[in-house]
């Protein structure tokens, strides 16, 4: 029953990746996104640092209206600042602006950017705040659209629910905004002014419920002190019961809030609820992988409401998919995209494929190694479906690009896989996600930054690696010969590049199961070559080969045959090849070679390292130099022999 269930599951997933953030039908999202700006939407939103946000909002859970104000408290990083930009979406209507507390007039420039002049420049490192007054309905959500600013949905239970999403540039639709995600904001006050038993959920701590001051209405006060980007600030309105338990970090006595706001109960519990208990569980274990949730001194919760998928903002997930898979993957988000967030929109992959990644080892561990392979199987389906597709975003001008489902977040997820399949122990991959925690949490990171930490811990060089998966563009694709003569196995894979025009080719690791009927084994090869045989001994009688079994490399498996003529010409080499010593810390001595056989020596990432000729059938392999691990020596045009450096 259990396989079947996980095959249930996968086949419904299949039916429901679009459930994430940043993954939408496109063509139901709203018109202005498509021709939003890849930057700052005005040069002079780089002028300033902002430090901190106050909050004073009044909202309800039947309507999209918002009226209140917004501080912006920020810091000068130009020579002087004549005058102060920010944006905000021209349905909302400005009652008023203060710089420093004087009232002045805002000018309304291209779109939604706005302009304060300043009486007087201000000079670098000088701090100031901005009050806007605002009111207004921001632009009409797009029914099952993902990116509204604004939504008001009423539930399957009658219950009105109003919540937002920022994400990735409509923040300055429903607030005054610079929709930077390099300018972390360092902390937030939110104040949510509410009907009498209206219930807000928002980013870390609840301060304060006041219920007194303003007769039928009540306000919520939170507050995080915790570095946040513009489009993870968050509210959601509702007639909210609110379930709140704490969980314990394993080793330690510390514990923390989980906070959930839920609606429907009576048909919600006890069906889903019992997904959502199961938060600390993932919590604990991502933090085991990751390092401890780094909001842990405030909370994390869920507020549960019509959004088609979920939304990672801080400390509070905004969902309405109540599956463990999609909790799992908001969840990892915390992580990957809100600790350390992406340095630029290009840069989203280090979100989304860790997210879609950390599904993966979501359901490996607690479902079990099938439901994980199943997960691979399903997202490399997705990958293979772009030719070309890149994974490194170079056109940012819409969220359809941005959020691509099969390349950002499928082919992310393998990506993120393969480096782990590279590392040379499986710790230290995990060590490399923990350093890039620790060095870049609470601000920004970028691809170059996440190769700089693998490359220290493994201990060699992955531009080969992120040149081709990462900034180049497809995958490569496979056809496979064998042979068998006794117990001597001969395995030749060509390869063809599916985006040939950009990336012709792939080095990469790859995983080949030798099949018997009475036996199967594994063997890790690596693929530097467009055309390349690779031999083995194993004494069982073959009846096929299988590529990528376990699915750790995004390629393509095209046709797999017999070849009794690929073993001619290859087995005398082989038979009679004398390495020694093999493993070796100065050099290796080859001998009984062909004369004149052309030798190339390769790291495990396809760098050539050494090259050189047999001469008379011998030949001197230096390694002294070398740092300790495997590599690959090609014999002539036909044979790779693994050698051994420690």
């Amino acid at each position: 029953m259990k396989c079947k269930a996980i095959l249930i599951f996968f086949a419904f997933l299949l039916l429901t990746c679009d459930l994430y953030a940043g993954r939408y039908n496109p063509g139901k999202h709203n018109s202005d996104k498509a021709a939003e700006r890849t930057t700052l939407a005005d040069p002079r939103e780089g002028f300033y640092d902002i430090k901190y946000l106050k909050f004073n909002l009044h909202a309800t859970d039947t309507n999209t209206f918002i009226s209140g104000d917004v501080s912006t408290t920020a810091q000068v990083i130009t020579a002087s600042m004549s005058s102060y930009a920010f944006e905000l979406d021209t349905t909302m209507i400005i009652d008023s602006a203060k710089i420093n507390g004087v009232l002045l007039p805002v000018t309304s420039i291209l779109d939604s950017v706005r302009s304060i002049a300043l009486p007087t420049p201000l000079s670098s490192g000088a701090m100031f705040t901005a009050q806007i007054f605002y009111h207004g309905t921001p632009p009409p959500a797009i029914a099952g659209a993902f990116f509204n600013a604004v939504t008001h949905a009423v539930s399957s239970g009658g219950t009105n629910v109003v919540f937002t999403v920022s994400d990735p540039w409509v923040a300055k639709d429903w607030w005054p905004s610079k929709q930077s995600v390099d300018d972390k904001i360092d902390s937030v006050d939110m104040y949510v002014t509410v009907p009498r038993g209206v219930v807000d959920g928002s980013n870390g701590l609840l301060v304060n419920v006041d219920s007194t001051s303003v007769p039928g209405y009540w306000q919520y006060h939170w507050q995080t002190h915790y570095a946040i980007t513009y489009y993870l600030i968050s509210i959601s309105v509702a007639r909210f019961a609110q379930y709140t338990s704490y969980m314990h970090f394993t080793g330690s006595a510390d514990s923390m809030l989980i906070q959930n706001f839920f609606m429907d109960t009576a048909t919600f519990n006890p069906l889903y609820k019992a997904n959502f208990d199961s938060i600390d569980q993932i919590i604990n274990y991502y933090s085991s992988v990751y390092g401890r949730y780094p909001f842990w001194k405030e909370k994390y919760g869920v507020c549960y409401t019509t959004l088609p998928g979920g939304m990672e903002h801080q400390t509070m997930t905004t969902i309405g998919v109540p599956y463990t898979y999609i909790i799992a993957h908001e969840l990892c988000h915390q992580w990957f995209g809100d600790h350390v967030s992406y340095a630029d929109w290009g840069d989203v992959w280090l979100s989304e494929g860790f997210a879609c990644f950390s599904e993966q080892l979501f359901l490996t561990h607690f479902w079990g190694a099938a439901a994980g392979l199943a997960h691979r199987q399903t997202l490399l389906s997705y990958a293979l479906s772009e030719s070309c597709g890149e994974l490194y975003v170079t056109d940012t001008s819409t969220a359809t690009t941005i959020f691509n489902y099969p390349t950002v977040y499928a082919k992310g997820q393998g990506v993120v896989t393969m480096l782990r399949y590279l590392a040379p122990t499986d710790s230290m991959f995990f060590q490399v996600l923990q350093n890039y925690q620790h060095d870049y949490g609470f601000g920004n990171a970028n691809t170059a930054d996440l190769q700089a930490e693998a490359e220290a811990v493994y201990g060699f060089s992955l531009d080969t690696f992120f040149n081709q998966w990462v900034y180049g563009s497809g995958y490569p694709k496979y056809t496979i010969t064998w042979d068998q003569v006794g117990s001597a196995v001969f395995v030749k894979l060509v390869q063809t590049a599916s985006c040939p025009t950009i990336t012709p080719h792939f080095s990469t690791m790859l995983e080949l199961q030798l099949h018997s009927a009475t036996a199967d084994t594994i063997i890790k090869v690596y693929n530097s070559l467009d055309t390349q045989i690779f031999s083995f001994n194993w004494t069982p009688v073959m009846s096929t080969v299988y590529l990528n079994p376990d699915v750790w490399t995004i390629c393509e498996h095209l046709t797999t045959m017999k070849d009794p003529t690929l073993s001619v010409g290859s087995i005398n080499v082989i038979n009679n090849l004398k390495i020694y010593p093999n493993p070796t810390k100065n050099y290796w001595q080859v001998g009984q070679l062909p004369k004149n056989t052309i030798l190339i020596l390769t790291d495990v990432n396809g760098r050539t390292v050494w090259q050189g000729i047999s001469g008379n059938g011998n030949a001197l392999i230096p390694g002294a130099n070398l740092p300790a691990g495997d590599y690959l020596l090609k014999v002539g045009n036909s044979d790779s022999v693994k050698l051994v450096h420690w």
